[in-house]
């Protein structure tokens, strides 16, 4: 046996054995609120900074250090696409924020006189950890940098900065950063290089398209989901699911809400023209899906197109297109939830829904009351991974998905996710 052959053997059963678990899909406001947060964490430990100053009679500001902090975030900044001049208003308030907050405790211990105790080792405990926190607002920051960019973002977000509350700061200090996060916004940087950077992939997913992706409350499963944090091990960081529809799929594209998006994506021309597409890892058709006993009168496009049809589709994907161009004089009913459009039909309020035949034949595995109406297909379909125009996060991306191919682990993956959807 050949050490590819071990190696496909090996994956296909890692594949096999390691269920993935469900994880966190992140909203914007999520991402928004985390930094907020994180910037309440670094001012709270200003006062243990003053504290060490105050003990060894340092002054608050050391303008020397205080260059080189501001120089290295900003330079970090620009390597996840951040603009420099944006990004440097906002630390440089920042920092001066700090200091009135040292200033302020250390006015109040002189007042008292003395200081807090213990008092913390500013070199070897509290300066590592300020670096750590300020790489994870650098990344925070990065994540929420298409939300910033909302003309309404002040008025909306206005009330997250009552977080930021320690000695020293005031409702003044707390419109300034909201003021310069409202000024941050990105400037073209390669994909690739943006998210080695970052340390994160951001994946765009619908959450409602089992068995690829299947959102309950705020986590997300499916075997794209699973598809994508492998991908992003190969990259070495962290996946980060951002929740995105089939309606705004393309937009949040365009307005830099991910760098992948999945969960059962076609190829389309219109999407091609926009985004890049990864080889095909899926392959299949539309088809009807009825209630059963009704499949001899809804197994033709034909018999679909009739006026007394009542079908039921989700709006802004491919189901969608299909019913426009294919079936015009069907009445259609939009239902907004792609994960309780099916019930339509089961109850008797709708008699078909045309679909992608992986999900139909999902579908009738979960409920007795529905049926496929034909084994045929009326299209042929590939879906594929969506992602940023970047040659080599597209040549990264085929080369390991080929690889998946090959060893069957997509397929793995897909026939997991169908097993515990038939589960539950």
């Amino acid at each position: 046996m050949s050490l590819r052959h071990l190696i496909a053997v090996a994956l296909l059963f890692i594949a096999c054995v390691v269920r993935a678990e469900p994880v966190a899909i992140n909203s914007p406001e999520d991402d928004v609120r985390r930094v907020f947060d994180i910037l309440q964490t670094r001012l709270s430990l200003m006062r243990a900074v003053a504290a060490w100053k105050f003990a060894n009679s340092a002054p608050v500001t050391d303008a020397a250090r205080e260059q080189r902090v501001l120089d290295a975030s900003v330079a970090e900044a620009q390597r996840l696409g951040i603009d420099p001049a944006s990004a440097r208003e906002l630390f440089a308030i920042q920092i001066r924020i700090a200091s009135e907050a040292q200033e302020h405790f250390i006015a109040t211990w002189r007042k008292q006189g003395g200081g807090p105790d213990p008092v913390r080792d500013l070199n070897r405990e509290l300066r590592p950890e300020l670096d750590r926190i300020g790489a994870q607002l650098l990344q925070s920051i990065y994540l929420s940098l298409p939300e910033f960019a909302r003309t309404d973002f002040i008025e909306h977000y206005k009330s997250f900065a009552s977080v930021v509350d320690v000695g020293g700061i005031d409702a003044a200090d707390r419109e300034q950063l909201l003021g310069a996060l409202a000024k941050l916004k990105s400037v073209p940087t390669p994909a690739l290089e943006r998210i080695k950077a970052s340390k994160v992939l951001r994946v765009g997913v619908t959450g409602d398209y089992a068995p690829f992706t299947l959102k309950r409350g705020d986590k997300v499963s499916g075997a794209d989901v699973t598809m994508a944090q492998a991908l992003a091990r190969s990259l070495n960081v962290e996946a980060h699911f951002v929740q995105t529809s089939w309606t705004n799929l393309m937009r949040d594209y365009r307005d830099g809400r991910f760098d992948v998006a999945v969960g059962g994506i076609s190829i389309t021309p219109e999407r091609a023209k926009l985004a890049e597409f990864s080889h095909p890892y899926h392959t299949g058709g539309k088809t009807p899906i009825v209630r059963c006993g009704t499949e001899a009168r809804f197994d033709t496009v034909e018999e679909l197109d009739r006026p007394d049809v009542r079908l039921v589709v989700n709006p802004g994907g491919t189901n969608q297109q299909f019913v426009r161009e294919r079936l015009p004089h069907a009445k259609v009913t939009v239902h907004p939830d792609n994960r309780t459009i099916f019930a339509e039909i089961a109850a008797g309020r709708a008699d078909a829904m045309v679909t992608d035949d992986v999900e139909v034949d999902l579908q009738i595995g979960k409920d007795t009351r529905l049926c496929r109406a034909t084994p045929a297909t009326f299209t042929h379909g590939e879906k594929a991974i969506l992602m940023s125009k970047d040659k080599p996060l597209r040549v990264h991306v085929d080369r390991w998905l080929d690889e998946q191919l090959t060893v069957g682990t997509t397929r793995q993956w897909l026939d997991d996710a169908i097993t515990e959807a038939l589960a539950r």
